[in-house]
Order: structure tokens, then C-alpha cells, then sequence
């Protein structure tokens, strides 16, 4: 689960009081991601792109740099995972903002998502999937979905995956494959939008 965070000097407590206070600030709000054209960086594009708002992208080699910077005040803003910015969320060195998804999470329920926010925000796509080589013959692949599905569905891993922030859900090979081709074509119409270039 992708949270949007700043550091608790920022004047702000929600998606909509920063997106004012970058509008009466122009080109002194900085936002941190894990990196060029991630999750994190589509998301904060897609923000920049709905509201007008100018505010300055800070590209990192990974998500633990996003939030030193953060603590410290170098950056006023970044993207995080739950799992990652709880310990800090909870000491008061971060304060979360938003929910980076379409539904709130059922961890911190009061937590409103940039969508209910922002209207018009779609969260860029995020996923993970198991894959194997091209030609497995078809029973194969049938039995390591089966597998895999049985134990996404047991509590232990339901119970780890929700202590990380992950929304666990399953799904047929087929299906995965549309996921996959429908969230390139999302993906490719937010990278265009935002106009980032490949580095």
C-alpha cells in the first residue's frame, strides 16, 4: 500500500490542504520517490497534472533514502510504503496524508485515499504476479496457480501480507494476462500525460 507522506513541519494534513498550500507556494513544495517513472513519480504527476500545481521532483535510488531526506527536512513530501513508513508514522517523525489507492485500507481506516481527495485521480497500477517461461505446457501452469492461490488465501500469509500493507487477491492466469495488458496502456497514457522521458 503506497501512502503519500510529508514531514510533520509542513503545514498541512490532507491531500487537498497540500495541493493549496503548493498552489500559494509554486516551485517550493520537493516530493522524493523511489525513482523515474515509478509508481510514486506517476502519482505524483498525475497530482501535478489535475491541480496545476508546480512542485519539484526528487528522484532517489530506492524508497529508505525518500524518507531520511524526509525526516530531515531536505524534501517536504514523498511516497512510501505502509510497511516502511509505520515506524516513523507512529514516533511522529512522518505524518501520512493519503492513501494512494482507490479504497481506504482496513489498517488505518481514517486515512482518506487521494481519490476521495482528488476527483479525477486514478492510483497508477501496482501489482505483483508470479511468472514462468514462455511454452509451460498448460496443466503446469493451472497447478502453480492452484497452489499459489491456496496459499494466498491461508491466514498466515493473508495475516503477513496485510502487516506489510498488501491487499492480497488472486487470479486465473487469463485474467492476470488482462491486468498486465490493461495497465500498460494506463501506464503508457500517464507516462505521455506526464511527458517523462526514459533517462
Amino acid at each position: 500500500m503506497l501512502l503519500v507522506v510529508s514531514n510533520p513541519s509542513l503545514p498541512v494534513n490532507s491531500i487537498k490542504q497540500l495541493i493549496e498550500y503548493a498552489k500559494r507556494n509554486p516551485g517550493k513544495v520537493s516530493y522524493g520517490t523511489s525513482g523515474i517513472g515509478t509508481a510514486h513519480h506517476l502519482s505524483a504527476e498525475l497530482i501535478r497534472s489535475l491541480t496545476g500545481i508546480e512542485w519539484v521532483h526528487v528522484p532517489y535510488k530506492g524508497g529508505p533514502p525518500v524518507l531520511t531526506d524526509l525526516m530531515t527536512g531536505r524534501i517536504q513530501v514523498g511516497f512510501s510504503i505502509l510497511a516502511t513508513a509505520t515506524p516513523l508514522v507512529s514516533t511522529g517523525k512522518i505524518k501520512i496524508l493519503g492513501v494512494n489507492n482507490d479504497q481506504r485500507y482496513p489498517v488505518i481506516p481514517d486515512i482518506p485515499t487521494v481519490t476521495e481527495q482528488l476527483p479525477g485521480y486514478q492510483a497508477a497500477p501496482g501489482w505483483a504476479a508470479y511468472f514462468g517461461p514462455a511454452g509451460l505446457p498448460r496443466p503446469i501452469v493451472q497447478r502453480l496457480n492452484a497452489e499459489i492461490v491456496k496459499a494466498a488465501k491461508g491466514p498466515d500469509v493473508r495475516g503477513k501480507a496485510q502487516d506489510v500493507g498488501l491487499v492480497m487477491g488472486t487470479s486465473a492466469p487469463e485474467e492476470m494476462t488482462q491486468i498486465i495488458r490493461r495497465d500498460i496502456a494506463t501506464t503508457t497514457r500517464m507516462v505521455q500525460a506526464a511527458g517523462i522521458k526514459p533517462e
